[in-house]
């Protein structure tokens, strides 16, 4: 599928390629699978070495079912990341201090989990191993690290992209299509001229993982609190992953404590559901905004990821939302039979863009929604959520609607 590159500057060397994806981390990675697995030509751009990555950190990711079998289909649920993940088999949601309780279950679903807790760093390691070496047979992934996006520029016919390598060496990929996956501050969507809307939540959550006293049996807690959610997530080894989100005041009170009054904090503010947690991991902070780009798509571009839309964390549905942006990107990028297809076709971007609309409104809409609803602190308000819990928790066609969205069915 691939096309012969036009005549560029003397200075600089050339290469052809159907797509070029800016940033190797877990977006554009899981990206690069599903289009060569359809035969594309794909040339990741990943600015960190190797030695210096943190696409792939300590973080935990929760990963709703239907995500994880589209993952399981591209190849990337191996052994050893099937073993490191925890799966969710119940999820419980409650306003701390007040009753109220909404349970959903896999077994009422009728599937084995809700979704899997896995860590970043073995996706992480299963990914580069498949971007290192490619399945014979589909279409080549050439993996470009240390190398970063300099420019780019577009016609009718394609986009040369412009990149250095770690000695600052000039090259222009010439390409159909390129998709931004750099991050939340991409710099090809701000070249590129595409606003976003950003709005401040005054939140930081404070991210690690801890050895609760009693077995999680599977259940991801969502506890909310009037500075913000305590998510506590089952990881495996029996381990949990926590998730605590408060405002910036007391991020930095969190921030000082050390291991054992994170632990008890953590125990107090969860209501003793566990009794109690023990052996923290190292702490990490990340303030938190909702950032949505204006839009997604450009002329031969489309801008995927974080650099699309950074969300809360309060319902898990970040790399949720971004598995289904590659679903539907690769879907609609799918040749017919014998057909010729231009991957940087207005037309088939235009149809993803419309794909995605009702899928970015209804899931950025609920996060931000939680966000707001759960964090007001007025008198009498927190016996009007815990009553909303309990009414959805016997409502079965709004609670079916839940589960759903849980699954990370859109």
């Amino acid at each position: 599928m691939n096309q012969e590159p036009r005549s560029l500057h003397p200075d600089e060397r050339s290469t052809a390629t159907d797509v070029v994806i800016v940033g190797g981390g877990m977006v554009g990675g899981v990206l690069a699978q599903a289009l060569s697995r359809d035969g594309w030509d794909v040339t990741v751009i990943e600015q960190r070495a190797p030695e210096r990555s943190t696409s792939f950190d300590q973080r935990l990711t929760a990963v709703a079912d239907a995500g994880w079998q589209y993952m399981d289909t591209l190849g990337l649920v191996d052994r050893s990341l099937r073993e490191s993940a925890g799966a969710i088999r119940e999820v419980r949601v409650f306003d701390r201090g007040h009753f109220g309780l909404t349970r959903i279950t896999a077994r009422s679903a009728g599937i084995e989990a809700l979704g899997y807790v896995m860590p970043n760093r073995e996706l992480g390691e299963r990914i580069e191993a498949l971007l290192d070496a490619p399945v014979t047979g589909q279409g080549v992934i050439h993996y470009r690290r240390p190398a970063r996006y300099v420019s780019h520029e577009s016609d009718e016919s394609g986009i040369d992209v412009r990149i250095a390598d770690g000695h600052e060496r000039l090259e222009t990929i010439r390409a159909r299509l390129m998709v931004a996956a750099d991050g939340a501050e991409s710099p090809v969507r701000e070249q590129a001229g595409m606003s976003v809307r950003r709005r401040e939540y005054d939140q930081v959550a404070t991210v690690a993982t801890a050895m609760p006293a009693r077995p999680h049996g599977g259940v991801a807690f969502e506890c909310f609190t009037t500075g913000g959610p305590l998510a506590v997530l089952p990881a495996a080894d029996g381990r949990v992953s926590l998730v605590w989100v408060a405002r910036r005041g007391e991020a930095r009170r969190i921030a000082t404590l050390d291991d054992v009054a994170f632990a008890r904090a953590v125990d107090e503010t969860f209501g003793h559901r566990l009794g109690g947690f023990s052996a923290p991991s190292t702490r990490a902070q990340y303030p938190l905004a909702l950032v949505t780009a204006e839009q997604a798509v450009a002329d031969r571009l489309v801008v995927m990821g974080n650099a699309a839309h950074a969300l809360h964390p309060v319902a898990g549905q970040g790399f949720n939302l971004c598995l289904r942006d590659i679903r539907d990107l690769t879907r609609v990028l799918r040749p017919d039979p014998d057909e010729a297809v231009d991957p940087g076709d207005p037309q088939r971007l235009a149809r993803y863009r419309g794909l995605r609309m009702a899928d970015y409104r209804r899931t950025i809409g609920l996060t931000d929604s939680l966000v707001r609803g759960f964090s007001l602190d007025l008198p009498g308000l927190g016996h009007v959520r815990g009553a909303t819990l309990s009414m959805f928790d016997g409502l079965l066609p709004m609670k079916n609607r839940l589960v759903r969205a849980t699954r990370g069915i859109a």
